[in-house]
């Protein structure tokens, strides 16, 4: 029954967007190319609550509550070419002291449909990746990513592809070099009026080791990534804007060399997705999971075969997994720049027989205040 379940739904995708829209919660997606040598300041917020209502031996329950607050200085050098600078912190709340404090910096390109960044990465959400391959939670644990994208957007492709250098080494630090190396593109896609199709690729890569590595720890290269199929229908009824049905083959490869030794391991999955986006910017979506020995260090805790609740992380595993998740989404613009997200999150494990849900509440802020029209500095 499991497997003509997924049979029905990749035919569906092949006749006929998997995530859902978590638009509200991007950073620095509007791009002002209008304004040359001028000072700015640059206000993101993040403030979040996530409540996992978990108590089963693969994923633990915990709440997420607190802010995140990133104030910046900026200046537009050219029309095309800016920096900026500034300091994120990140607050639990029913903790005394800040769990982040950090330095941020960007030195941002952007021309016609071609972005790059140097430094703090439009990252997290902005990627769009799947949450096999990257957890939704990371927005508000681990936001931050520092290295080098370049994003290009066209009518028919498109593709994001960045490095995030996770760990640096040095000589004689007793650490491995970690880093990741990520790529989410459409690699053809096509829309009118009635219909959008894409065939999307997504890839996330984690390597540690390096020359410097003195730990005898060998070299550790895991892969996790997705393809498959995404059509859309626009309805533009009373109530649903439109549906869209997306599949993906989800793979994992993990590599491990120390010396003349080689050891290699697999898994895969299938997430199946059915969505409606609709009136009120009100978003559904049922989401089929089946994998087999599926591991994913950034992927979501449910996606995973692999135990990661503290009680039993050490030992346990299921090697099938089957979940089918409904979420339940609203954004609600409180003012202009300024969204509420609320979204509700019921999972049914089939080889468990277990129901459980998560909710979340979530308001961002992301705003740029220029402070004078031109400002000319002298090279002397």
């Amino acid at each position: 029954m499991r497997a003509s379940l997924i049979i029905f739904l990749i035919i569906l995708s092949s006749r006929c967007y998997s995530q859902l829209d978590n638009s509200s919660l991007f950073f620095n997606s509007k791009i002002d190319t209008s304004r040359e040598k001028s000072l700015f300041v640059k206000i993101q917020n993040l403030c979040f609550l996530k409540n996992n209502e978990y108590s089963n031996v693969m994923f633990d329950g915990y709440t997420l509550f607190g802010f995140q607050l990133n104030p910046q200085l900026g200046y537009q050098i050219s029309k095309n070419l800016s920096i900026e600078g500034g300091v994120f912190l990140n607050k639990d709340f029913g903790n005394k002291n800040f769990t982040e404090i950090k330095p941020t910096f960007s030195l941002r390109y952007n021309k016609n449909n071609f972005k790059m960044i140097f430094g703090n990465l439009d990252g997290s959400l902005n990627h769009g990746l799947i949450e096999p391959l990257y957890n939704f939670e990371r927005v508000m644990s681990n936001r931050l990513e520092n290295g080098l994208q370049f994003t290009l957007n066209k009518n028919r492709f498109d593709f994001d592809l960045w490095i995030d250098w996770l760990n640096a080494t040095y000589k004689r630090s007793g650490e491995q070099e970690k880093l990741m190396v990520g790529l989410n593109t459409n690699v053809f896609k096509h829309k009118n009026d009635q219909w959008e199709f894409r065939l999307p690729f997504q890839a996330v890569l984690i390597h540690r080791g390096g020359q410097l590595d003195t730990i005898s720890a060998g070299s550790h290269t895991d892969l996790n990534y997705a393809t498959g199929i995404v059509l859309t229908k626009e309805i533009k009824s009373r109530f649903i804007e439109n549906v869209f049905i997306d599949a993906r083959y989800v793979l994992r490869s993990n590599n491990f060399f120390y010396e003349s030794t080689e050891i290699k391991s697999w898994g895969d999955g299938f997430l199946g997705n059915i969505g409606f986006n609709g009136a009120y910017k009100t978003n559904l979506l049922f989401s089929y999971w089946y994998c087999e020995a599926y591991y994913n260090e950034l992927g979501g805790d449910m996606y995973s075969s692999k135990s990661r609740t503290v009680a039993y992380s050490s030992y346990y595993s299921e090697r099938i997994r089957e979940l089918l998740i409904v979420r339940l989404t609203k954004k609600i613009e409180l003012v202009k720049g300024i969204n509420l997200a609320l979204r509700v999150e019921p999972y049914y494990d089939f080889r468990d027989d277990q129901l459980e849900y998560s909710y979340g509440f979530y308001i961002s802020i992301d705003e740029k205040i220029w402070l004078r029209n031109r400002l000319v500095l002298s090279s002397d």
